[in-house]
């Protein structure tokens, strides 16, 4: 987290401003807004964000030239490496470094036991995929590999690029077809990695010149990879505390300090704390810790409420003030009333010895979280920060159902926004948990097929698969808000959000079509045949679309999918309703020479099997042909042409034999 006050959160019904930040308004028609970070960032942006940052302190490590250079000559590469060499990193970088291909990146998921682990269907024309296999089972990546050589097959037809990261230690069984793709990554020399990231925090490589004998030996240790970007991040906050006062040495100790293993001291610290009071204080500057002092105080005065821990009795003058009492738990207040431990990392410590070592701890922390959110006393910042710690450590330790239990308690019945904002960052934690991730994917599933859901569950659904799903696993994403949009009765964001994820690219937008499709010919939902009206905007069927994909509609699957998405059209919806939709792909008829049949063609093909629409059809068409008084001799010309083709399908109809 960033060390600058944010903004919070308000109530539905007025503006609430309490603690430190700026006023943060939820803007309702856009559910993604409740995820957006103290500096009113999305997760989408957030994450290109990261990942350039990171691309600009990549250090290339042994073997990363040879695994570009099989990425682009053979689309495919197998990255093995040691635990900790960087190989995940060095994954989305070769992935990063295609990113003006014409596909999209996205994670590939494995499936259940019991069908295909690898669907080839998710690979679009062009697009960057990651599989990670790194903690894969023996089992799974068994099973997996069986399925690797089609799957790269489809990854080649598509002009896709996929990397792959190998379980440790289980390379040396690799099917003999998949030996050629495989790519060792080496360890990279630490001080080196260091001195990227250094140098763009803005330290200057003089003043990191000189030696630091606990440096080189913890570096000697070979720490991994992302340990060594902590250190460096560690660094640059110890340097910015001291107000770059004091020497690199004394910097590097500070942060050593934080890395080192602080469980010893704080075990001591606690027995020097023997009061509850003073151990709950303690508890809440490690879960809020950048927070503004009332927040602390307020917390604190909740988690001992929630424990049940007596009432103080002394004297309001007699007690010790805060200052005091954060001296004593080794913690202090900056002249803006933020409150940190006075030892770096010493927060993290802390949080791991209560949730290791006081289990029975755990159900009441995670009452004290809900009441902190529901109480309203918080300010943003601190009500984030508590988030971000909490589910950090329960996901850690507890099992994730009770964090889905949380969700639903915050989006019951309430309109009060802080709390469905704290409803959506847990789900964004719960997502992007390596362990727990596909968990919280299902349950945001089964939440989507629900009849009956809040308007609140909804709408924090809705934000967290279009700005967090989204980014990982696009078409689990589309599926989801595909279902919400089925059932959102009076609201409309889960059919706008779908529809900004589905215009992205043209692999999405030709899966939607496909689930369009099967949807429409059940002819159950209304909102399916709405939907497809606006995908099947004619301007977006011929475009190129982003990274230069190819148009839609030359693609045959694509035209049998648009002439059963108007055949739905016309079962579901009222004329009236279609009437404008259908006027526009009669003027890209009369505009696109290339296309002009096809589009005809396939308003024909939806319209075949009903006389009655294949006469309003041509009705519509001539309508349309007399209002064009600048150019009525082509759309008449149009028009023509389309009355010629209802006459052959009505011939071929006739034509038929009946069952």
């Amino acid at each position: 987290m960033t060390d600058s006050a944010g903004p919070s959160v308000t109530g539905s019904q007025e503006q609430v401003h309490t603690g430190t930040g700026h006023i943060f308004n939820f803007n309702r028609e856009n559910p993604a807004s409740l995820l957006a970070d103290l500096k009113g960032k999305s997760p989408r942006v957030v994450a290109a964000d990261q990942l350039a940052w990171l691309h600009q302190r990549f250090v290339h490590p042994p073997g990363f030239g040879d695994a570009r250079d099989y990425l682009k000559r053979k689309g495919t590469v197998l990255l093995d490496g040691k635990p900790g060499s960087g190989r995940n990193a060095a994954a989305r970088i070769l992935l990063y470094e295609r990113r003006d291909d014409a596909g999209t990146f996205h994670e590939v998921e494995t499936r259940e036991e019991g069908r295909p682990r690898l669907d080839p269907e998710i690979v679009g024309a062009g697009d960057q995929l990651l599989l990670n296999l790194s903690g894969a089972d023996e089992r799974l990546w068994s099973e997996v590999q069986d399925e690797l050589a089609t799957f790269r097959s489809t990854v080649v037809e598509r002009q896709a690029h996929l990397v792959v990261t190998l379980p440790y230690q289980r390379a040396t069984r690799l099917h003999t077809d998949l030996i050629d793709f495989r790519v060792e990554i080496g360890r990279g020399p630490g001080m080196d990695v260091l001195q990227s990231y250094l140098r763009k925090s803005g330290i200057p490589v003089s003043e990191t010149l000189q030696p630091v004998p606990a440096l080189s030996e913890h570096l000697d240790n070979l720490p991994p990879m992302r340990e060594i970007a902590e250190l460096a991040a560690l660094i640059e906050t110890a340097r910015r505390r001291a107000r770059e006062q004091g020497s690199f040495s004394d910097w590097c100790e500070h942060a050593l300090n934080a890395v080192r293993d602080r469980a010893g001291q704080v075990a001591a610290l606690l027995a020097e704390l023997p009061s509850g009071r003073q151990r709950a204080l303690l508890l809440t500057t490690a879960m809020l810790s950048g927070a503004h002092a009332d927040d602390l105080h307020h917390a604190t005065d909740q988690l001992l409420r929630t424990v049940n821990y007596p009432k103080d009795e002394t004297p309001l003058l007699e007690r010790a003030d805060l200052a005091e009492r954060f001296a004593q738990i080794k913690a202090e207040a900056d002249a803006d009333g933020t409150v940190r431990f006075i030892g770096l990392g010493y927060d993290a410590a802390v949080r791991a010895h209560f949730w290791n070592h006081v289990p029975d701890l755990r159900a009441r922390l995670r009452e004290w979280v809900g009441h902190a959110v529901e109480s309203g006393r918080l300010a943003q910042r601190g009500r984030d920060l508590l988030i971000e710690r909490f589910a950090e450590q329960w996901l850690r330790t507890g099992p994730p159902q009770a964090l889905v239990a949380l969700v639903e308690r915050w989006t019951a019945t309430t309109r009060w926004e802080p709390r469905l904002r704290a409803a959506a960052q847990v789900l964004e934690y719960g997502l992007k948990d390596e362990r727990h991730g596909a968990f919280f994917r299902s349950a945001i599933y089964n939440w989507s097929g629900r009849e009956g859901l809040t308007d609140e569950l909804t709408q924090v659904l809705v934000g967290v698969c279009a700005e967090v799903l989204a980014l990982s696993h696009p078409e689990q994403a589309m599926v989801r808000l595909h279902h919400l949009a089925r059932r959102q009765r009076e609201k409309t964001t889960a059919f706008e959000a779908l529809l900004v994820l589905v215009r992205r690219d043209h692999w999405i937008r030709r899966r939607m079509l496909h689930r369009l499709e099967r949807g429409l010919t059940s002819a159950k939902w209304q909102v399916d045949a709405r939907l497809f009206l606006e995908l099947s905007d004619p301007a977006l069927l011929v475009s190129p679309g982003p990274r230069r994909a190819q148009p839609l509609l030359p693609d045959g699957v694509v035209r049998s999918q648009l002439a059963a998405g108007w055949a739905g059209v016309f079962r579901l919806l009222p004329q009236h309703e279609w009437n404008s939709p259908l006027s526009r792909w009669l003027f890209a008829a009369c505009e696109n020479d290339q296309y002009s049949d096809v589009f005809l063609d396939v308003l024909v093909a939806g319209a075949a099997h009903r006389p009655d629409i294949l006469g309003a059809l041509y009705t519509t068409a001539r309508d349309w042909a007399a209002a064009g008084a600048d150019s009525r001799e082509d759309r008449a010309e149009v028009t023509a042409r389309l009355l010629h083709k209802i006459g052959a399908a009505q011939r071929r109809r006739a034509a038929a034999p009946s069952l």
